[in-house]
């Protein structure tokens, strides 16, 4: 009689917990866990320009405009837009969509996030993007016209780039913090983020454009790359981003894992302190680009890539036909160091961020390139907001650092901050160049656009503030069982809204 009961009484217990394990299981297969070497220094779009920092907000936030795969500007919250003919009036018509804190989105929202981005007493990052609006008008609930003093072609690219993110206006006009506490639109909204560790996003189920498959979305802050692979092969995390190049063979030999291969907008440079000692010469500048393989720095650090020899992508239809990537040179490095006076052994100061470890091993072999030039570069290697702070900003503490500048949808976006005045970090001081970006970013004309930009590209081979490292491939790996998730073109950032795990 017992071992009767104690039969029948198994078979709930087994069902129960072989329900539950179903339930759990599916739980799981609804989080997303994704690994990435640097995060944000903020959460608020309009306070920064760290590409960490634009890759996670991309899930919180929305825009008027978005990239999609193609890499092609299309509407988001606008439901459409139109162009005056003279390019100074831009009418947009609205998407029913709600804030995270259950506002109501409409155009009051986007005529109180424009004010606040052209409003240069903030100090916005992205300021000089937004400086021709004059107005923002909101003609109902769902149209806003903007106004500009000047045709502003590269408007409708900030509008699309992560810094175009719309706030709702009665927490801009209460003063609510967005650094730490982002409200947006987008398919995940905030829970946590605990920084150095990991930033917890849940799925917004009143998303606009259709309720996101993942529940939640777990982004995890791993500086290294060995664990973070690790990670990818014990199903830790889902999606890794620091995937060095020991580690494609086994990713691709791996049926549970995909290798991602995506093209990059990123130009990854050496950047040089125009504003110290030596490097105040062209020639020196040049110089260290001939002294520098940088086929090999790109092969080894970065797993492969195109050379460039301007500030732009390979690829672009903005980058000059007539340069040329300066090519590995050591005996005309070290006649034009000769020719500027540079003596041998002379030490520069090379500064490197943590924790992107293929921008800290491509600066090691540009050590020993320098080093067969008679230059000695001692490395420091410094905390990303230490980097951000102290190099790219502020004192800008540094004779070389190597990092890469993610692709702008328009030339404008990368080439229009000041990069012939002492405010951008290099210190090339060219005003002729400047002139040049700050015509074409005022210029409807694409064929004058072209001109001019071909101009400033070529001046910038030529005298360059930078060495040119190329543009890399921009590789991710994921597990199989991911599906839908991709990075937009040229932004790089990160989309998890079509994701789902089988």
């Amino acid at each position: 009689m017992r071992a009767h009961v104690r039969s029948s009484s198994s078979k709930p217990f087994v069902l129960l917990a072989a329900v539950a394990f179903l339930f759990g299981s599916l739980a799981q297969a609804q989080t997303l866990t994704l690994a990435m070497g640097a995060q944000p220094d903020t959460l608020d779009p309009q306070a920064t320009t760290a590409t960490a920092a634009f890759q996670v907000m991309r899930s919180i936030y929305d825009g008027l405009l978005e990239v999609d795969q193609s890499g092609r500007i299309v509407p988001d919250l606008a439901k459409s837009y139109s162009i005056s003919p003279d390019g100074l009036t831009y009418t947009f018509e609205l998407n029913d969509a709600t804030f995270h804190d259950g506002t109501a989105f409409d155009a009051a929202d986007v005529v109180a996030t424009l004010d606040r981005a052209r409003d240069a007493t903030r100090g916005s990052a992205k300021q000089v993007e937004f400086a021709t609006i004059t107005a923002a008008t909101a003609l109902d609930d769902h149209t806003v016209k903007v106004e500009l003093s000047t045709p502003t072609p590269a408007l409708l690219a900030s509008l699309a780039s992560g810094w175009g993110a719309i706030f709702p206006s009665e927490k801009l006009e209460s003063g609510h913090d967005f650094g730490i506490d982002p409200v947006g639109t987008g398919p995940f909204k905030l829970v946590s983020w605990s920084r150095d560790n990991a930033i917890v996003l849940a799925r917004n189920d009143d998303y606009f454009r259709g309720v996101p498959e993942l529940q939640q979305v777990v982004i995890r802050f791993v500086t290294d790359s060995a664990v973070q692979y690790q990670g990818l092969t014990t199903g830790d995390f889902d999606v890794i981003t620091n995937v060095p190049q020991v580690q494609y063979d086994s990713i691709e030999a791996d049926p549970a894992l995909t290798l991602v291969r995506q093209p990059s907008g990123t130009v990854v440079v050496g950047s040089l302190n125009a504003r110290n000692s030596y490097l105040q010469d062209a020639r020196v500048r040049r110089a260290l680009n001939l002294a520098v393989d940088t086929e090999l720095v790109l092969d080894v650090a970065y797993g492969g890539g195109n050379q460039v020899g301007t500030f732009m992508e390979y690829g672009s239809p903005w980058y000059p036909e007539s340069v040329e990537p300066y090519g590995y040179d050591p005996e005309a490095a070290k006649a034009l160091l000769k020719e500027a006076g540079v003596p041998d052994g002379w030490t520069i100061r090379m500064v490197l961020p943590q924790p992107y470890p293929q921008h800290i091993q491509a600066g090691q072999i540009i050590q020993d390139f320098l080093r067969d030039v008679g230059i000695k570069a001692e490395i420091s290697i410094i905390e990303w907001g230490v980097w951000l702070s102290d190099v790219y900003n502020g004192v800008h503490d540094f004779d070389i650092t190597v990092i890469g500048h993610t692709g702008k949808l328009d030339p404008t976006g990368r080439l229009l901050r000041g990069v012939g005045t002492d405010k951008f970090y290099t210190g090339v001081v060219d005003a002729e160049l400047e002139q040049w970006l700050t015509t074409a970013s005022a210029t409807a004309d694409q064929a004058t656009r072209q001109q001019l930009y071909t101009n400033a590209l070529v001046r910038m081979h030529d005298d360059p503030p930078f060495i040119y490292l190329g543009n890399p491939e921009n590789i991710s790996a994921t597990r199989a069982s991911v599906n839908g998730f991709w990075i937009t073109p040229i932004l790089e950032s990160y989309n998890f809204w079509q994701v789902h795990l089988d």
